[in-house]
């Protein structure tokens, strides 16, 4: 049984109903990484959704971030070295002449990981709300639009930053993004890796209230008690006919054309180039497909 470490898991009961523990808070649990979503919490955050998956009892389950964010997204540092985007590089066994392709697979791995970790988030059939704490960039802003409902602090900043880092968004952004804002501000947010504010979120629909910093748990709770105080059934099939129109375009071949896009990236030179950039804090030199490593123009054979 693997060991929760990098989330932290509570269940709680709304004031109306003291002896009916039915609200859980997941606690996303690396605030000295601004809560990235390294290997290990990808595996930790699949896990824990099939044991919520499971658990009948809960009625709403909120999700937010330990410290002073939400999430940073993807941890960029881990994904580094197996992508060949570090000096040092990462070993991960003993693969004699497999090595390279091992680090792909390993890459890879993670992303389907992931993916199919956002696909159980949303599927859940009791109520999810995300507490957006503060900043939520990334894979963590696409775990933020997977729930039903997303409030933020007045502290929280939001964005979309895959494409400008050298990746695609991976996990539901390219779908549900524009379904809260429109599709051109979806372009434009995905597209330049805009970071807005808390109030301009709200603004655009991509959250629906924000509260002074100190007092969102608190206000986001008693509106988790309100939900928890409904009846039980009116509120799973509530969600469940919400949920079947909101997700007319969600399908197993979209999904894949995800995890399809994410790993051809990962694959290339402007992708190392943007972890290199990002973790050197210097603007990127994109070069493109057309560009051998060197840099030089690539010559047809």
């Amino acid at each position: 049984m693997l060991t929760f470490k990098t989330l932290k898991w509570s269940v709680q009961a709304p004031k109306s109903q003291p002896d009916n523990a039915c609200i859980g808070l997941i606690t996303l649990n690396r605030p000295e990484a601004l809560n990235a979503i390294d290997v290990r919490m990808r595996v930790e955050l699949d896990l824990m959704l099939d044991q919520i998956r499971r658990d009948d009892r809960l009625r709403v389950v909120v999700i937010t971030g330990e410290g002073r964010g939400f999430s940073a997204g993807g941890d960029l540092r881990s994904e580094a070295a197996p992508l060949g985007a570090l000096d040092e590089e990462h070993d991960f066994g003993e693969f004699g002449p497999y090595k390279e392709l091992a680090n792909y697979f390993f890459n890879d791995l993670r992303h389907v990981v992931i993916q199919r970790a956002i696909r159980k988030l949303e599927e859940l059939p009791c109520v999810t709300i995300a507490a957006i704490n503060g900043p939520a960039v990334g894979i963590g802003l696409e775990l933020a639009t997977a729930c039903d409902i997303r409030y933020a602090s007045d502290k929280a900043k939001l964005g979309e930053v895959a494409v400008p880092a050298g990746f695609v968004p991976e996990s539901g952004g390219a779908r549900n993004l524009p379904k809260f804002v429109g599709l051109g501000r979806a372009m434009e947010m995905i597209l330049t890796g805009e970071i807005i504010d808390a109030r301009e979120a709200e603004r655009i629909g991509l959250v629906v209230r924000v509260y002074p910093h100190d007092q969102m748990m608190d206000e986001v709770l008693k509106i988790a008690d309100k939900i928890a105080a409904a009846p039980f059934l009116s509120v799973r099939h509530a969600k469940a006919l919400v949920r079947r129109y909101w997700d007319f375009n969600k399908s197993a071949e979209g999904a894949q054309a995800e995890l399809d896009a994410v790993m051809e990236i990962t694959r290339t030179a402007d992708c190392r180039e943007g972890i290199r950039a990002f973790l050197d804090k210097r603007p990127p030199n994109y070069r493109g497909p057309g560009y051998d490593e060197t840099g030089g123009p690539r010559k047809n054979k």
